[in-house]
């Protein structure tokens, strides 16, 4: 599977990693090459995410030949208007029409709207950005309660831990509940914490 991660200026570097770890531990876990990641930026070159750090492409919007199977779309600290997201959107608007399967994480989803893909689709995003997606998407059926969503080949999430779930579900579509379930367990075991002393 060809997953891209899309990257754009402020985007939130959780939102991205969180994801991708799962598609990693995916690999890992079956030795084999199941997921094969791609960051995809609108330009060659680092994108500076929202806390500051420079995240290198490995593609950017201008070169991108491999038809991927998985797009996933993360969110911002503030989803405006700005010269890259536009390029983004553009781009989603031509190939997220193609592509198998479309996340968003947050408010990602303002981008996929933004090019028309969630049209008289359901779609969630953080509880906050629930309210101005529904005013400025008036065609898209907005659910600001549910933690994440499947509509047809359509996934969002509400935020960091929802992204991971949905990441979680892709994975469980192509592999099943069984191998999801020690993906999800092997990463609750890297994630835990040290107990204080």
């Amino acid at each position: 599977m060809q997953v891209a991660m899309m990257l754009y200026e402020g985007f939130r570097l959780l939102e991205v990693t969180g994801p991708m770890d799962v598609f990693h531990e995916a690999n890992r876990l079956s030795g084999a090459r199941l997921y094969e990641p791609h960051l995809v930026g609108p330009s060659p070159g680092p994108v500076v995410c929202s806390n500051g750090v420079a995240v290198g492409t490995t593609e950017s919007l201008l070169d991108v030949h491999t038809p991927f199977d998985i797009v996933v779309v993360p969110g911002s600290a503030a989803v405006g208007s700005g010269p890259e997201q536009c390029a983004l959107v553009d781009w989603l608007r031509d190939a997220g029409s193609r592509v198998q399967r479309l996340a968003s994480v947050s408010n990602g989803a303002f981008l996929i709207a933004r090019a028309g893909l969630a049209d008289h689709r359901a779609l969630t995003t953080h509880w906050c950005d629930a309210q101005r997606l529904a005013t400025e998407f008036p065609l898209v059926h907005v659910i600001g309660h549910q933690s994440y969503l499947k509509d047809g080949n359509l996934y969002s999430s509400r935020g960091v831990s929802d992204g991971i779930r949905v990441a979680l579900a892709l994975v469980r579509e192509d592999l099943g509940e069984a191998f999801a379930r020690s993906v999800t367990k092997s990463l609750s075991r890297q994630r835990s914490w040290p107990k204080s002393s």
